[in-house]
């Protein structure tokens, strides 16, 4: 495609903008063209009918008392088999085993 000399470009940007100003003269005088016309048969939905319930405000749970009340005993040491890292050898995958720390 042949590039639009100088002279051509700028007569067809003045032609557009002419035609724009008398597009908006006429528009701005109340003349609507059809491309912006909405229809009028449109039907408008009236909006959706608020809850009829109420929201209110929690009020805040009372606080909770412990099943057994706490003593000055010393608590029991727990046996060391219950936890993962002392897992009997046949527990583990692989030749590896772990350490006891």
């Amino acid at each position: 495609m042949a590039k639009e000399s100088r002279e051509a470009k700028r007569a067809r940007k003045a032609a557009a903008k002419a035609a724009a100003r008398t597009r908006a003269a006429r528009i701005t005088a109340g003349e609507i063209p059809e491309y912006l016309r909405q229809p009028s048969a449109v039907v408008r939905q009236p909006p959706p009918a608020k809850p009829r319930h109420k929201v209110v405000q929690a009020l805040p749970e009372p606080p909770t008392k412990a099943l057994i009340p706490p003593t000055d005993t010393e608590l029991r040491p727990r046996d060391r088999e219950q936890y993962a890292d002392n897992a009997p050898p046949v527990w583990v995958r692989g030749e590896h085993h772990a350490e006891d720390d």
